[in-house]
C-alpha cells in the first residue's frame, strides 16, 4: 500500500476510535483537566490530521515525522492514563455496561492504532523524499 494512503487510513481509523472513546468519556462523566483537554485537542486530534494532510504534499517527510511524534505522544498519554495510573480514566475502573465496555474496547483499540501510526511514521520518515 502507498505510504500516504496507509498513513491516511491509520489517522482516520484513529480519529473514529477517538470520537467513540470521547463519547464514552462523556457518558461515564470521566472529565479531563484543562491541560489534558489541551493535549487531546492539539496532539491527539489536530496533530495527526495535520500530519495526514502533509503526507499528500511535497512535505511528506515532515508529515511522517509529525505522524510519528503525535502518535507516540498519544500512545504514551493513553498508556499512562488508561493502563497505568489508577483513576477514573483507567480501564479497570469502568463499570459494567455498554459505555464501560465501549470505553475499555476503544482504549485498547487506541493503543493499537497509535502504535501502528508511530511505527508507520518512523518507518517512512527516512524513506520519504
Amino acid at each position: 500500500m502507498d505510504p500516504a494512503r496507509a498513513g491516511t487510513a491509520i489517522v482516520l481509523v484513529n480519529l473514529l476510535i477517538n470520537i467513540v472513546h470521547g463519547a464514552a468519556h462523556l457518558a461515564l462523566h470521566i472529565d479531563l483537566s484543562a491541560a489534558e483537554k489541551l493535549f487531546v485537542a492539539v496532539v491527539i486530534l489536530a496533530g495527526p490530521l495535520l500530519a495526514m494532510a502533509l503526507l499528500w504534499t511535497p512535505w511528506q517527510r515532515l508529515g511522517f515525522g509529525l505522524l510519528a511524534l503525535t502518535m507516540a505522544g498519544s500512545l504514551a498519554f493513553g498508556l499512562y492514563h488508561h493502563f497505568m495510573a489508577m483513576g477514573p480514566d483507567h480501564v479497570g475502573a469502568q463499570v459494567a455496561g455498554v459505555w464501560g465496555t465501549t470505553f475499555v474496547i476503544t482504549a485498547c483499540l487506541l493503543f493499537l492504532a497509535e502504535a501502528a501510526g508511530t511505527c508507520l511514521g518512523v518507518r517512512y520518515l527516512y524513506r520519504a523524499r
